[in-house]
């Protein structure tokens, strides 16, 4: 008897499901962490996502990939600059 893959699926899960979420029409990048979904939509896929039919279908497949939670980041001028533009984060 053969072992299933017993490894985190959560990368198997995020690769299909922005398969899923491309033949919506929206076009992103995603994060994943555990049940957390984060996309990143490009700047003409964020229209699509004005829709609720359009942001429905995508909480659905989310859902049918196995994610319980949802983020959207917005495509801004500072998404992919180097980390010292960010505030510092203070200590203690």
């Amino acid at each position: 008897m053969t072992q299933p893959d017993r490894g985190d699926r959560t990368a198997r899960n995020a690769t299909a499901l922005a398969a899923a979420i491309a033949q919506l029409g929206v076009q992103c990048s995603l994060e994943a962490r555990g049940g957390l979904v984060l996309l990143l939509p490009v700047k003409a896929s964020v229209e699509a996502l004005q829709s609720p039919d359009t942001r429905r279908a995508v909480l659905a497949l989310c859902r049918e990939h196995g994610f319980t939670h949802v983020g959207v980041e917005l495509p801004s001028d500072r998404r992919g600059a180097e980390r010292d533009a960010d505030a510092p984060l203070l200590r203690d």
